[in-house]
């Protein structure tokens, strides 16, 4: 009987050997494909980490010196009136965020103000100016695109700012800052003033409105992508991809920025009418205001 069973004993180790090698070459495969996923992956990550790395680091270097838009006075401001957006007022080229003084225009708080660190901000008339001039009453807005106020007093005022602008009712300028760029991991509110610039260099008055409703309209989805808000504008009339590639305004805005807070803004929306800031909730009203007691000089 142990003669007899030897071969099959044998064939049965041997079938066992067989069955044996093939279950590790399958786990060895497996193994192999698993680790190859595996590299990918860790690949992929780094790939995603080094790209983050490279796009911060290429926002954070962003020139002190820049040109001043055509679109905008030396001092940031976006000037919209009946006629259109005001173009090359600038007595300056370009700006140093190095260079910012505090306003000349007053040294005194400017009317309004609820504390004495705020002084008329550079490029807007004096009291005695605004009463003389002769010219339309001058709205000036700090603002920020991801500013869920400024996005709220934008929803209230929009449509009756923008009608007046085209009644020549009034001039409306517009300083956008950066307060909140730590609020999203892409500096969106650098990125949207600097698209503003760009905007305003192509569009009139209306169209510019009403692209800057558009974008307030995405405020609190943690900031749009730059193509975003080049499909926004394209909508509205203008081409700003390669402005916005280059980052060729994001120099102006930190010159806004710092020139605002040199002269004690310190949050957004900051409206002065001529050189009063707004302290009244009902914004019109101190507007309508403002223009009788004008019209009455």
């Amino acid at each position: 009987m142990s003669n007899s069973s030897s071969p099959r004993s044998s064939e049965a180790r041997e079938r066992a050997r067989q069955i044996a090698a093939k279950q590790s070459k399958r786990s060895t495969a497996s193994s192999r494909r698993w680790l190859q996923i595996s590299v990918v992956a860790v690949l992929v990550v780094i790939i995603g980490i080094v790209a983050i790395v490279y796009t911060q680091t290429r926002e954070e270097e962003i020139p002190e010196a820049g040109p001043v838009p055509a679109s905008s006075n030396q001092y940031g401001g976006i000037v919209l009136t009946q006629d259109g957006i005001e173009q090359n007022t600038s007595g300056e080229q370009e700006r140093d965020v190095n260079d910012i003084t505090t306003s000349t225009a007053s040294a005194t708080p400017a009317e309004g103000a609820s504390g004495s660190d705020i002084t008329i901000p550079p490029g807007l008339p004096t009291p005695e100016e605004a009463a003389q001039n002769g010219e339309p009453v001058h709205v000036t807005m700090f603002q920020d695109y991801n500013c869920v106020h400024c996005a709220g007093f934008e929803e209230q005022y929009g449509e009756q700012l923008k009608e007046q602008v085209m009644n020549g009712d009034i001039e409306l300028e517009i300083r956008n800052l950066n307060f909140l760029d730590g609020h999203t991991t892409t500096q969106y509110s650098s990125r949207a003033a600097a698209a503003a610039y760009s905007v305003a260099e192509q569009v009139d008055s209306e169209a510019f409105l009403d692209w800057q409703l558009e974008m307030y309209s995405h405020e609190g989805e943690g900031g749009l992508s730059d193509s975003e808000i080049e499909e926004i504008a394209s909508r509205h009339g203008a081409d700003i991809s390669a402005d916005l590639d280059s980052n060729k305004y994001r120099p102006m805005v930190n010159v806004t920025v710092a020139e605002a807070q040199e002269n004690g803004i310190t949050g957004t929306p900051t409206v002065f009418v001529d050189s009063q800031s707004l302290q009244q909730e009902d914004f019109m009203s101190f507007l309508d205001e403002v223009k009788e007691a004008k019209a009455g000089n």
